[in-house]
């Protein structure tokens, strides 16, 4: 069983291609290739952090909970509207939605947030916040210990929390 994070998949959503200057020519071919390129990673025994922007409407919100691999925790993002509609409405779907920062001290000695964050828990302990903001302004930085979880900056793929950690370990 392994941990994913990822962000900004915005399922269903045609102003993503345009906005994030994403390499698809529909709505329907971005769907299908990030399904394809998660589903390709993420085995139905994991588990992964969405940190925000899942899916534009609650059919799609819906669809893609039900079919893709994991067992799926979101984080509150500016335009996750459609989650808190499907959590209301949604017969036989476990919907795990946080608002806020979520503390992942375990072996990842993280901070899961949706926002970029000045500061977090056990910072100054070496935790690292891990965000889904989709703008390049807040990239990675291992000076920092902030590491950008958005899909658009990793192949479209969600990420394995250890393996970025540990990577961004041996940079220091």
């Amino acid at each position: 069983m392994k941990t994913f994070v990822t962000s900004n998949q915005q399922f269903g959503r045609p102003g993503a291609i345009k906005s994030y200057k994403r390499p698809f020519e529909s709505v329907q071919e971005m769907n299908q290739e990030l399904f394809t390129k998660w589903n390709s990673v993420v085995s139905p025994e994991d588990t992964v952090y969405v940190l925000g922007n899942f899916a534009w409407d609650p059919e799609t919100a819906e669809y893609f909970l039900r079919n893709l691999n994991g067992t799926i925790i979101n984080i509150d993002g500016e335009f996750d509207r459609a989650l808190e509609e499907l959590e209301e409405t949604a017969i036989g779907l476990d919907i795990d939605y946080f608002d806020g920062i979520l503390e992942v001290f375990a072996e990842e000695n993280a901070v899961l947030s949706y926002w970029p964050l000045m500061e977090w828990p056990r910072k100054s302990k070496g935790a690292y916040s891990i965000i889904g903001f989709p703008n390049k302004k807040y990239g990675s930085n291992h000076k920092t210990k902030t590491i950008n979880c958005c899909c658009d900056f990793w192949e479209y793929k969600p990420v394995e929390l250890s393996s970025i950690i540990q990577l961004f370990n041996e940079v220091e």
